[in-house]
Order: C-alpha cells, then sequence, then structure tokens
C-alpha cells in the first residue's frame, strides 16, 4: 500500500486536522451505502482469536518476521519486474497500522514483541463512529477478563461493507485447544460504554449491540476460516458503496476492485461474508481466476437433481435457464500489464472478510441457487488460511494457523429485498 501511505503523508502536511483525524474520518463517520445486513435478527456471527504474534513489529524485516514466528516469502518476484516490497512477502504488520485504529498504539504482549488479532463479524453493518475498545469484554479459556488494545474497521472499511470489527490485544497463544496450556478467546461480549456500539439492519432500525455475545471452544490452530454468510443479489446498473465516496482511503492501490471494473458489469453478486481474511496460503493474496480452485456454486436441476457449477466461463444449464461463472472480485485491480497489475504472487488484494462471485444468466435460474460450497483439502480443492498461515515458504518448527474446513454455507435470495442498508453519518 505504498501509493496511499505517500498520498496520506502528503494530505496531512496540507490537512487542518491531525494526520490520524485525517485518516480516521471516513473510517469512523458512520456512512454507509448498500452495505449488507446478513439476518433479521442482530447478531454475531463470529468472534474468535484469529491468530497471534504478528501485529505491531518495530519494523517489517525478515529478522523481525522470523522472531514473531510469522512467515517470509524470501523467493517473490513480481511479474511487472519491480522488486517486492516487504510487506507483500509477509502478513506481519508493523506498529504504523495503529492509523485508523482506535484505541492505544500498545502491541506489546507477554513474552512476545507483537499483538493478536481477532475479528468481531456482526450480522448488521457497523455505525463506526460508535466503535471503540470499551465495547468489548473478552474473557479466555484461563477466566481471564481482558480488553482489546486497539479496535477499528481496517480491512472491512467501505461503505458496502462495515460488517466486521478487528480488536488488537493479548488473546493467547498457539497450542490447539486440547493441548495443555492453551490459551484461546472462549467468549466475546458487546458490553455498555459512554457511546455504545450501534447497527443497522432491516427496515432501516438502528439497534444498540449490546448484549450481543459469542461463544466458541476452538482456535485458529485447530481449524482456519469458514464463511458465516453467503448472499445474491442483482449487480444493477453501477457499483454501490465501493470505498469511501472519494475519500483519501480510495486511493488505495487495491482500488477499484468491483465487478464493473473487472468485468464491465454482470447479471449477479454472490456476496460472501467470512470468519477472517481469506488467502490461499496466509501471505499471498487471492485472485479473480482463483474460483476454481476454491469454490463452487450448487444449483438445482430438472427432476431434483444438483448442478454443480465449477468452472468459469461455462454456460451451465439448470432449473429455470443458464447460469455462467465469470469469476471473482471485491479482491484487487484488474489485470492491467500496462499498468503493471499482473496476476501473480504480488497480486495486491484488498484481504477483508468479502469476496464477491460475478454470474451472468437467467433471472429464473439464479433463484435456484442453493449453497456456496469450499469443499476445501479433504474434497480435493485448495484451503484459505487467515493472515495467521504458513505463507508459500514457512519457517520449519513454527506452527502457523490451520487450513479452514470444507464448508458448505445457504444462499441467502436477496434478489427481491436486497437486504442493504445506507446512512448518511452527518445528520
Amino acid at each position: 500500500m505504498k501509493f496511499i501511505r505517500i498520498a496520506v503523508a502528503m494530505a496531512c502536511l496540507l490537512a487542518t486536522l491531525s494526520c490520524e483525524e485525517f485518516i480516521e474520518y471516513p473510517l469512523y463517520n458512520g456512512n454507509l451505502a448498500g452495505a449488507d445486513y446478513w439476518s433479521d435478527e442482530p447478531r454475531i456471527l463470529s468472534a474468535g482469536l484469529g491468530f497471534t504474534d504478528i501485529i505491531g513489529v518495530d519494523e517489517v524485516n525478515e529478522e523481525n518476521v522470523k522472531l514473531v514466528g510469522g512467515s517470509w516469502y524470501g523467493s517473490l518476484s513480481c511479474g511487472n519486474g519491480k522488486d517486492p516490497e516487504a510487506t507483500m512477502r509477509t502478513s506481519v504488520k508493523d506498529k504504523n497500522i495503529t492509523n485508523g485504529f482506535k484505541g492505544a498504539a500498545f502491541f506489546n504482549k507477554a513474552n512476545s514483541v507483537a499483538a493478536d488479532a481477532l475479528p468481531v463479524v456482526f450480522s448488521w453493518p457497523v455505525l463506526t463512529e460508535t466503535v471503540d475498545i470499551t465495547d468489548f469484554r473478552i474473557t479466555l479459556n484461563t477466566g481471564e477478563i481482558v480488553n482489546p488494545t486497539a479496535a477499528g474497521m481496517f480491512p472491512n472499511w467501505e461503505y458496502n461493507e462495515r460488517n466486521c470489527v478487528v480488536l488488537f490485544g493479548d488473546f493467547g497463544n498457539r497450542l490447539k485447544s486440547t493441548e495443555a496450556g492453551a490459551r484461546f478467546v472462549v467468549k466475546v461480549e458487546i458490553i455498555a460504554d459512554a457511546n455504545p456500539l450501534m447497527l443497522k439492519g432491516r427496515n432501516d432500525t438502528v439497534v444498540s449491540a449490546v448484549g450481543l455475545s459469542w461463544t466458541t471452544t476452538k482456535t485458529p490452530y485447530d481449524a482456519g476460516p469458514q464463511l458465516v454468510g453467503a448472499k445474491l443479489n442483482f449487480v444493477g446498473k453501477k457499483p454501490i458503496g465501493e470505498g469511501s465516496n472519494g475519500g483519501i482511503l480510495d486511493k488505495a492501490d487495491y482500488l477499484p476492485n468491483d465487478e464493473f471494473a473487472l468485468y464491465g458489469g454482470g447479471d449477479f453478486r454472490l456476496r460472501m461474508l467470512t470468519t477472517g481474511g481469506f488467502s490461499p496460503d496466509g501471505v499471498t493474496g487471492v485472485r479473480p481466476t482463483m474460483y476454481e480452485k476454491f469454490f463452487r456454486i450448487h444449483v438445482k436441476g430438472p427432476n431434483g437433481t444438483t448442478v454443480m457449477l465449477t468452472k468459469t466461463g461455462v454456460d451451465y444449464t439448470v432449473l429455470g435457464g443458464k447460469l455462467k461463472v465469470i469469476g471473482l472480485s471485491d479482491l484487487g485491480k484488474k489485470e492491467d500489464h500496462g499498468a503493471g497489475v499482473y496476476y501473480d504472487d504480488c497480486y495486491l488484494e484488498d484481504r477483508d472478510n468479502y469476496i464477491d462471485i460475478i454470474l451472468v444468466g437467467d433471472e429464473a435460474a439464479a433463484r435456484n441457487i442453493t449453497f456456496l460450497e469450499i469443499p476445501g483439502l479433504p474434497g480435493g480443492y485448495s484451503a484459505f488460511y487467515n493472515p495467521g498461515g504458513p505463507g508459500p515458504t514457512p519457517y520449519p518448527n513454527v506452527r502457523y494457523t490451520a487450513p479452514g474446513p470444507p464448508d458448505l454455507e445457504p444462499v441467502i435470495m436477496a434478489l427481491d429485498n436486497p437486504m442493504r442498508v445506507n446512512r448518511d453519518g452527518s445528520r
């Protein structure tokens, strides 16, 4: 994200706001535009420990990455001929990540030099001006009650997203839940503070999230990230809610990444919501051409059969007509060798909790889509990892987060009721 860092630095020199305020405004202005809600009632869809020890090193370099048990892709080379930035070689983050997060700039934890991450995924979009570290109470399997040291909307900051708040702090270790000495999150609660966390959803209802909770008995070293939602909408005539309506964050080097920028549109968007960032290995990005590697869509076929959409660019005959998968979006820019964008291991994508599958075909056919499946390794497909994964070149004797399990997610049919909300946070 070299470009956005330079743009922010220049803007801070010229702005009357502080640099932190300049970055935080589009993140915490409370705006929503075409933001999805995933259930009729507000709830937490997931809130487990994401990964440990890799957030907040002094500098991203191979020495520090190895020190905190990260993964370093030393042999990475880019098709555009440029030298890869250090941030392309690893998921370890330096202390600059505090820009845009609420709370203390404190990442050290016991016996470590960097902190852990915990994504909290809500079924209704968050009113971001109400996000703070004081909204969350976290219980560990040891009985400890801990508080996050930072909370924020990165990387799920776009106006049509905002279902996920990421927390940093001291939340656990890398032992599996069944191993002696394991320390991990078992409960996350939303608690009252001076400015309670608020959500917006069905019928434009705004509610307090206070009282919502999530419990788990697993760690990311038992099983990796998975789906918590899949929702089918019409694509429409233009993208809605992409970025932050022209704010500084829209200069990010992975934007634009919507279906119009990549494919000129489409008929249907199957958006998935995940428990954590999806990566092929924990370091490299998901590319728009990777549908066949990870996914298949279930559709009702004639005479009670099920048709699997396993390939892109193929017209499948299903109940109600034909459907074709075009590819993935809401990742990074369209491949353009002239502009230096290659679909290779240097590909820059947003690494958030959303991926879109774009389809074309008949509406009657689309209404017969039933499930989105990630077959995973047991199904002969590749698995997803969160940012704590091993990367292409893991260090020996380091425990990384586990691959995601096979997953079958029912598809929410939102062709009649789009299940989206808007909000002008300035009012």
